[in-house]
């Protein structure tokens, strides 16, 4: 059994607890344990984690794997290269909602502590009008995947799992252990 920790990543309010939330329903069967402490506002305090165990067809091997959201509030800031550190893989959940500038700023706190061919973007709130187009992400970070979702509905989600799923297996040297 191999045991992956995936991290999603992104702004607050970009819906990081929601695809965690929506992976929960998907996968109902194989959730092991869940921890989220939330406000009144539904804003995520500390961090969020969801611990799925279930066999994969990437390599047919069975996994336990620990999803993890980072804080988006900017007093916790300071936990983020902590959380980054321990990783298989990283999730940016892309605010399409919100500037580019905005997006990049959160993705750039990871430079420098995760390796790049362990990210994948997820595009997220590709329904909300007026939205970052699509093409000016996957030119953004050329080289890294960019899976559109609509969390909220369940679109894209799972896409986005198995993608990270998929880097996380290619990629060993992160925290990838055997049990």
């Amino acid at each position: 059994m191999r045991e992956l920790r995936i991290l999603y990543h992104g702004l607050g309010m970009a819906g990081k607890t929601t695809n965690l939330e929506r992976l929960k329903e998907i996968y109902k069967d194989t959730v092991y344990d869940r921890i989220h402490q939330q406000t009144n506002e539904g804003r995520t305090v500390y961090l969020d984690m969801l611990m799925l165990k279930f066999q994969t067809r990437v390599q047919g091997l069975y996994v336990m794997i620990s999803l993890f959201t980072t804080p988006g509030q900017q007093r916790f800031k300071i936990l983020r290269p902590w959380l980054f550190g321990n990783t298989s893989a990283v999730v940016f959940v892309f605010d399409s909602s919100r500037s580019m500038q905005e997006n990049m700023e959160s993705f750039h706190e990871m430079e420098g502590i995760v390796s790049m061919n362990k990210v994948v973007v997820q595009a997220n709130k590709r329904d909300i009008p007026d939205a970052v187009p699509l093409e000016v992400i996957k030119e953004t970070f050329d080289g890294i995947p960019v899976i559109p979702a609509i969390a909220k509905d369940g679109f894209g989600v799972l896409e986005t799992l198995k993608e990270a799923i998929k880097m996380a297996l290619t990629n060993e040297e992160g925290v990838v252990r055997p049990s």
